[in-house]
């Protein structure tokens, strides 16, 4: 054949859309989107099907179509071809028009070859059966390799569309932390980026397939955080459980100012019948007011602990642990439960440090999760790059303490992208977002201690990328570099 055209079946829009164009004699050689060929219609406006168009007429009956002369046909319609013969002054002529089938038969595209040419004398001649048969048995083996091609893409939609599906179910998690994996993901892909376009890491170059890695192991970071119970992850203060119980220590504080003002009532009422009780009365409601002023005051310094942002200073831990001495006289409740105490002693943050080791635990569930997914040959490190975004240089990391000779670059660009997002972030309940600048002191604080690796923090911060992203994520109050 001097030319051929394939067409491929788009269901959505009910029609075949051209994907290769091929003419020895007017030297064309296109793929979709390089030579603009309109689709063929599959069906009419009153939705019968097309059977004037013989590609159409091919896709609905199955039939293979050989014509010996497009031109002496009253069963087709060629207006299209003979305008492009015009146009490139060509003449169309012998056609064979061949279904494309999968292996459930159904038909996924149209293969339409034209002017089958003499292999002697180079004139155009019809197409013989043998050639027909020919055609139609490669066009069932292109067949085969088309649905091979589509399913190969759509396992990797389905696939991408998978790992996303888990990273939005990981954000949503917490209202304060959605977003954070899209963020760790496009910091670590900024990264990446500036590392091979800089000259300056010269025994770093990250390949397609590494770039990929890394990609996904960011989407995929906290997929341990699946089984972390959502009070943990959001736990806004120190209280803080499935509610914060500061108002259950409110209302027992309620309690104990209502015994003391009912003794002291009490103590009045025994009073009555006896000379000089005025002024005796007197010292009980001063002495009431007195306890209770002190109860307001201990219940302003818990508030204030359970809330606080900050570290909490040596004066507060000792009126803590003078609150947590005590015990209603009245009614002998204990002022704090052990429980209670113990999330309040929290020096910095919300977490205890039981709490604080079901938070970790993630990483290690996260390589867990992930090494049970039969991942390709050219993403299998994503469980351990993704499982090791906590862990440090000097081996001071979790959950596998981890030392530099075992973080590969991803990880460590991983961990980088991670620290920096979180340090910065505005939807964080335990704490304020840092400045730009404060957050780039700490990346290079963390790099002289060799906790972080100190190349690719000084690549980050030289090649702008804080700036780049503080642009797009941070309150323009925070952007001070």
């Amino acid at each position: 054949a001097d030319g051929g055209t394939l067409y491929l079946v788009d269901p959505q829009k009910k029609k075949l859309d051209f994907h290769v164009f091929h003419n020895d004699s007017l030297d064309i050689d296109e793929e979709a989107g390089g030579l603009d060929l309109p689709g063929v219609p599959l069906y009419l406006e009153d939705n019968r099907p097309n059977l004037s168009n013989v590609s159409s007429y091919v896709f609905h009956t199955g039939e293979i179509v050989n014509l010996e002369d497009v031109y002496k046909t009253n069963q087709f319609q060629f207006n299209g071809t003979r305008k492009f013969d015009e146009a490139l002054h060509y003449r169309s002529k012998s056609m064979v028009v061949i279904p494309m089938k999968n292996h459930e038969d159904d038909i996924i595209g149209v293969l339409q070859l034209i002017n089958s040419r003499d292999p002697s004398s180079r004139k155009i001649i019809s197409f013989s059966k043998d050639v027909q048969e020919k055609a139609a048995a490669l066009a069932s083996q292109a067949s085969v390799i088309l649905t091979q091609q589509k399913l190969i893409v759509e396992m990797k939609e389905l696939f991408e569309a998978f790992i996303k599906a888990i990273a939005v179910s990981i954000d949503e998690k917490s209202k304060h932390t959605g977003g954070h994996i899209q963020r760790v993901t496009e910091l670590c892909i900024l990264m990446a980026g500036k590392i091979n376009e800089n000259q300056t890491l010269s025994h770093i170059h990250l390949s397609d397939d590494q770039i990929d890695e890394l990609r996904i192991a960011a989407l995929m970071h906290d997929t341990g955080k699946i089984t972390t119970p959502d009070h943990i992850i959001s736990k806004s203060t120190r209280l803080e459980t499935v509610f914060d119980r500061i108002e259950l220590i409110r209302t027992r504080w309620e309690l104990f100012k209502a015994h003391q003002k009912l003794a002291a009532a009490q103590k009045k009422l025994s009073l009555l019948d006896q000379t000089g009780k005025q002024e005796e009365m007197s010292r009980i409601d001063a002495a009431c007011a007195r306890k209770i002023e002190v109860l307001e005051t201990e219940m302003m310094t818990l508030s204030h602990i359970n809330s606080t942002r900050e570290a909490l200073d040596q004066g507060l831990i000792d009126d803590l642990e003078g609150i947590n001495e005590k015990s209603c006289e009245i009614s002998k409740l204990p002022y704090l439960t052990e429980d209670e105490f113990e999330n309040l002693c929290v020096i910095k943050g919300t977490l205890t440090s039981g709490e604080r080791e079901i938070i970790n635990s993630h990483a290690r569930l996260t390589e867990k999760i992930l090494n049970k997914l039969p991942w390709p040959k050219n993403l299998s490190r994503i469980p351990s790059i993704a499982g090791a975004h906590h862990e440090k240089l000097d081996g001071s990391g979790y959950p596998l303490h981890l030392d530099r000779e075992n973080i590969n670059t991803q990880a460590r660009i991983l961990a980088i992208a991670d620290i920096f997002e979180a340090l910065c972030a505005k939807d964080r309940p335990y704490k304020k977002p840092m400045t730009l600048s404060e957050t780039v002191t700490v990346l290079r604080q963390m790099s002289e201690n060799q906790l972080i690796d100190k190349d690719i923090v000084k690549l980050f911060i030289e090649s702008g990328c804080p700036l780049e992203y503080a642009k797009r994520h941070l309150s323009p109050d925070q952007i001070d570099l």
